[in-house]
């Protein structure tokens, strides 16, 4: 199938894209992120962005090295690193003259058909204003897929409920 004018598109990249091997974030590969989705929009795409990273952002706020087992000290991490990866993401795009919105979501959030419409009409009202919607799992809440990483799985189910020609992990 290929791509046509104002398709929707959804792009997932995982925590070992977006980490150094050293700890933290790698601004570079957002910036190259950025620069390629922002791309995609003066081509008159719509992408929507689906992230990992909270947990190894967070990880580096916290000085952690090492991944951590218990389920509250990822939830910890998630919550400090949303923030930090969210800043990131923010300054990489604005580089490109694109705004970007958090949407944090449960599989449940999917699933309930009032909320999962609610989800839709913004995804739809930011895509028409040419804002990048940005998705993760909320780890602080979602505890089942903490424990597996579950960003795969929401990127089909986003790409699924948001009518994307293309799903890109």
């Amino acid at each position: 199938m290929a791509l046509t004018s104002r398709q929707r598109l959804v792009v997932k990249v995982g925590t070992a894209i977006l980490s150094r091997a050293e700890g933290g974030l790698n601004r570079a590969r957002l910036r190259q992120l950025a620069e390629e989705l922002s791309g995609l929009q003066k081509k008159n795409f719509a992408p929507l962005l689906v992230t990992s990273g909270a947990i190894g952002a967070g990880m580096d706020a916290f000085g952690w090295r090492v991944r951590p087992t218990a389920l509250r000290d990822k939830q910890a991490a998630a919550a400090v690193g949303q923030v930090a990866l969210m800043e990131a993401y923010k300054a990489a795009f604005a580089e490109f003259g694109v705004t970007v919105a958090q949407i944090l979501l449960t599989r449940s959030d999917l699933e309930d058909r009032e909320r999962y419409l609610n989800i839709r009409h913004t995804l739809t009202a930011l895509l028409e204003r040419g804002v990048l919607p940005v998705l993760n799992e909320n780890d602080t809440v979602a505890t089942d897929e903490i424990k597996f990483g579950d960003n795969d799985s929401l990127s089909a189910l986003v790409a699924a409920k948001m009518d994307a020609g293309h799903l890109f992990i």
